[in-house]
């Protein structure tokens, strides 16, 4: 095929396969592996979806129940929706224990209130996306979780731009005092009289 013909199939896919498309390899797995240690989680609990429209919220990525992953993924008009992972998996059983939740496919389908989840197993890790219904069809979320995948070079970066290397070292405000009680420095001058 002529170097010409495949620019012509990207620019006809889709958008969210044609970014997948461009999207960086796989995360190098020491990376991976310390990035994960900084947040107290174990590198093969840490997934990254394709949402369109929704990019990781960074300063959200942490440790979900005892040894899973979490991270919020959020859109620019202010939808939310979480990713979370189990490294326990999930069975039909765990489904039938919870409210509103049938199997579905290759997964499980839960509806609670407005809100509403998919789960799928990557490796025998649980990887469920929940976000409100007028956020994020069920189609939507079914096909998200479905092509849940370790992060790349790129997905990885931006899951982990905000949390500090080293894992919680303190971040650097700029706005407290150097001595006194810790209050933050107010420059343009004292509030209104009261």
């Amino acid at each position: 095929m002529k170097p010409s013909r495949r620019w012509v199939l990207v620019l006809l896919l889709p958008p969210a396969v044609s970014l997948a498309a461009c999207a960086s390899g796989p995360a190098d797995a020491d990376e991976l592996a310390d990035r994960a240690a900084s947040v107290g989680v174990d590198p093969e609990v840490v997934y990254a979806v394709s949402l369109d429209g929704f990019e990781p919220v960074s300063q959200s990525v942490g440790v979900y129940g005892e040894a899973g992953f979490g991270v919020a993924y959020a859109s620019s008009d202010g939808g939310m929706a979480m990713l979370t992972t189990d490294p326990r998996g999930m069975t039909d059983a765990d489904c039938r224990a919870a409210d509103g939740c049938t199997p579905d496919g290759d997964g499980w389908y839960r509806v609670s209130g407005d809100q509403h989840e998919y789960v799928a197993l990557h490796d025998g890790v649980a990887v469920a996306l929940e976000a409100p219904v007028e956020a994020v069809d069920e189609d939507t979320l079914r096909s998200a979780v479905a092509g849940a995948h370790p992060p790349s070079a790129d997905e990885l970066a931006a899951l982990f731009e905000q949390v500090p290397d080293g894992g919680g070292a303190p971040v650097e405000r700029g706005d407290l005092p150097p001595a006194g009680d810790g209050a933050p420095v107010d420059s343009g001058g004292s509030g209104a009289a009261g």
